[in-house]
């Protein structure tokens, strides 16, 4: 039963799956965001109850939320224009078959350009597939993204507070000194994708924080 996944009968299921999973990605992003819009005023009452009760938890809690609300909405939004352009698109290879740029008399300049940056119509539409999965993707991971931010800012408070009470002076300029190069390794390496990883020196370094 474990070994399943080895099959290459399930191996063409992801296959197809993966084909097929614009369909499932407009569906769910389609609920997604009419669910969002739904939230926005139970949210934005509540993060006004919590100003005025000046509860800080709660009022923490429902800025991130109002974040992810907002930031949802706009890449969702933005998938499913993209969606639908590439959805377009199909349709209008369909009637209109591949591009023929000689027949479009165009200058040969223009003729040219559009030949590199649009190229067939094949590419055109794999592009905005490719881009149309990735926004999808991202639009969830992102979610983690401002949750580790606002975890990383809790911890940082955590350590300020505790400095001389809990702990002694020194243990706390030491963890907070850590703490802080351990998320510039962290946020250097997010950017360069991986580019801390791909050198021994680096890589040496930045593994205990990893």
């Amino acid at each position: 039963m474990s070994e399943n996944y080895k099959k290459k009968s399930f191996q063409k299921l992801l296959d197809s799956l993966q084909e097929n999973s614009w369909e499932l990605e407009l569906l769910i992003s389609g609920f997604a965001i009419f669910g969002l819009f739904y939230s926005i005023e139970p949210t934005n009452n509540i993060l006004v109850e919590s100003s005025y009760d000046q509860n800080e938890v709660v009022g923490t809690l429902a800025s991130i939320l109002s974040i992810f609300i907002y930031m949802l909405i706009f890449n969702l939004l933005l998938h499913i224009l993209l969606r639908s352009l590439w959805i377009g698109s199909i349709g209008l290879r369909y009637v209109s078959g591949e591009i023929n740029y000689n027949s479009l008399n165009y200058s040969e300049r223009f003729t040219q350009f559009l030949k590199k940056k649009v190229g067939s119509f094949d590419d055109y539409i794999g592009k905005i597939e490719n881009l149309c999965s990735v926004i999808f993707a991202i639009s969830f991971l992102l979610i983690f993204y401002v949750v580790s931010i606002f975890i990383l800012v809790y911890i940082l408070n955590f350590i300020g507070r505790t400095s001389g009470s809990i702990l002694p002076h020194w243990i706390h300029h030491f963890f907070l000194i850590l703490f802080s190069i351990g998320i510039g390794l962290t946020f250097i390496d997010f950017i360069g994708q991986g580019l801390l990883k791909k050198y021994k020196w680096t890589s040496t370094i930045y593994f205990p924080f990893y």
